[in-house]
């Protein structure tokens, strides 16, 4: 894992700092703070989502960095869930949708699919003896309602048009390590984490750094800097921040 010259998220802004309490986004980034060293998982990001998009956009600038920390720690959260091994877990972030609504034919009333079982497992007993697929395709229409965390956070910076071409490209290539990592465990049949660290404990050097180097091992030092830049954004007036474009300063009254 890289390392950062800057160490926690704790180091970043104090709880006492007079400050905090005056701008709700630094109330907001405080928070958030405190809850990435609390194991986050994707129902806390998906609420800090929904709260950000409820602050009112003073700056558009603080606006997206503040979505670019959350994108960052779901980001990070997924290669750490694919570096456990918990593949289904890394998989909700990365391409299962949040939410599927299913509609039956002649029927106006909406169902939310199981996000974890088949379709012919939850309309069973509708389905009765026939050919589930032939059922399924006749009787009912789906409808994604929300998409997986992270291409939904990435469609959203990508369009934003204030993210840099160069940011939005590591993520991507992020996405793909995760996707990649969980695909080279399971082609090991690598089911969990003390499997993994056995494997690793008595594989030879050379085999240990390939397990290791098809690991993701992201780190969150885009996410403390981008909260330094909110923070200097905000307190001092300086736009500066290598993840966003350049853009003309906006006054504030």
């Amino acid at each position: 894992m890289q390392s950062s010259s800057l160490s926690t998220v704790y180091d970043l802004f104090s709880d006492h700092d007079p400050y905090w309490g005056q701008d709700p986004w630094l109330t907001f980034n405080q928070q958030l703070n405190r809850d990435a060293t609390g194991l986050p998982n994707e129902a806390f990001l998906d609420q800090a989502l929904k709260m950000a998009l409820d602050l009112e956009i003073v700056d558009p600038r603080v606006f997206w960095l503040t979505i670019s920390r959350i994108a960052e720690l779901a980001i990070k959260l997924a290669g750490d869930y694919a570096d456990s091994c918990e593949f289904q877990a890394a998989g909700d972030l990365l391409v299962n949708p949040r939410r599927i609504d299913v509609y039956q034919r002649g029927n106006t009333a909406k169902i939310q699919k199981d996000r974890h079982s088949g379709l012919s497992d939850q309309f069973a007993a509708v389905i009765g003896s026939e050919n589930p697929v032939t059922w399924l395709k006749r009787e009912t229409h789906l409808q994604i309602k929300s998409e997986a965390l992270l291409p939904h956070l990435k469609g959203s910076l990508q369009s934003s048009r204030y993210m840099t071409a160069d940011y939005l490209h590591g993520f991507e290539k992020r996405m793909c390590r995760v996707s990649d990592t969980i695909a080279f465990l399971s082609a090991w049949n690598v089911t969990d984490n003390r499997e993994l660290f056995k494997r690793i404990q008595h594989a030879s050097s050379t085999e240990q750094a390939l397990i290791i180097g098809n690991l993701c091992y992201f780190d969150d030092r885009y996410f403390v800097e981008m909260g330094e830049n909110i923070k200097s954004i905000i307190l001092r007036g300086e736009g500066q921040s290598r993840f966003l474009k350049r853009t003309p300063t906006i006054c504030q009254s």
